[in-house]
């Protein structure tokens, strides 16, 4: 994995948890509030990975998702391993 597709699959975690908010599943999914955080911190962090290639925003991110419940623990671990590769 590259950080691009931990980026993708951070993105369509947060899109399922969107999905989630609307549906019979709100209790699961969190706050359309929640969400919009989530998209505005998913934004800032892609930025700040994008202009200076500092992982800390997408590191952060990751484990909010996971502590939602959106992440798996091996997707998790996948991620963050990728961004330990990209900050050496």
């Amino acid at each position: 994995m590259n950080v691009p597709q931990a980026i993708k699959l951070l993105l369509d975690s947060i899109n399922t948890r969107n999905q989630m908010a609307g549906g019979t599943f709100a209790a699961f999914g969190g706050s359309t509030g929640n969400i919009a955080m989530l998209q505005r911190d998913a934004n800032a962090a892609i930025t700040l990975w994008r202009d200076t290639h500092n992982t800390a925003g997408l590191r952060q991110l990751t484990a909010t998702l996971q502590a939602y419940g959106n992440l798996t623990t091996t997707e998790y671990e996948q991620i963050m391993k990728t961004l330990d590769g990209e900050a050496a």
